[in-house]
């Protein structure tokens, strides 16, 4: 399982695709892209960051090796939105690309999903068990666990402990794009059970009424299928 090598800022995503376009060649804008991590002081800190972003946000999820920033859905929606309006979906970008990411989600969930107080040391003795390798678990837990208080979810209390602070909002339209996002990185599949939506990472949001969606944008963004048991969408 490949780890989560660095924290994120959502202003540094943001800020950093601000500068770019699609077909941009990364290496020539590496000191452009440095003056956005000016808080962060080594090179190596800034080298990991740059290709944290690029491997989610810049390239295809498959062909890390690329080096110029592709044309994404992401990535489009990041340079036409504001921070504040597209800050859940760069959130959840990361959820649906990084299985790690949802290792520890489901954890979250279903340890401290109804509690205020989450104990990282706890979380980092399970993800040992799980993961096997000490230090990306470690690191790894302790990078997710600071993004999520950079997107203002989480509040830091100590070494070891975090509590949550509050849930992103997220639009109708943010959530046609969450439905996108889950299609074709998470189930790698265009037909979606509404029913079987993976709660541990939809927590973090707080959701418009989904079925209400599906109903508004049956026949524009999909088919909306209702029986007894089941409410299908299937994305063109």
């Amino acid at each position: 399982m490949k780890g989560f090598d660095r924290p994120l800022k959502p202003e540094w995503v943001y800020e950093m695709i601000q500068r770019l376009e699609v077909g941009d060649k990364l290496s020539e804008h590496k000191e452009e892209l440095d003056e956005v991590l000016k808080e962060l002081t080594g090179k190596t800190g800034k080298r990991k960051v740059r290709t944290v972003i690029g491997r989610y946000f810049l390239k295809d999820l498959d062909k890390p090796r690329q080096r110029s920033v592709q044309d994404s859905l992401i990535f489009r929606l990041i340079k036409e939105q504001q921070l504040d309006e597209v800050k859940p979906v760069m959130l959840f970008n990361l959820l649906v690309k990084a299985p790690i990411l949802q290792y520890f989600s489901e954890q979250l969930f279903n340890l401290y999903e109804r509690q205020q107080e989450i104990n990282a040391a706890f979380l980092r003795k399970k993800a040992y068990q799980r993961i096997g390798e000490r230090d990306i678990a470690r690191r790894s837990l302790r990078n997710f666990l600071s993004t999520l208080t950079d997107f203002g979810i989480l509040q830091q209390q100590d070494r070891k402990i975090f509590i949550w602070n509050k849930r992103l909002i997220v639009n109708e339209e943010n959530f046609i794009n969450f439905l996108k996002l889950y299609s074709k990185f998470y189930l790698k599949s265009p037909q979606i059970s509404l029913n079987d939506l993976p709660e541990y990472l939809l927590f973090y949001f707080d959701l418009p009424n989904v079925r209400e969606i599906a109903q508004k944008y049956n026949n524009v963004h999909w088919d909306y299928t209702r029986r007894l048991q089941a409410a299908i969408v299937t994305l063109y």
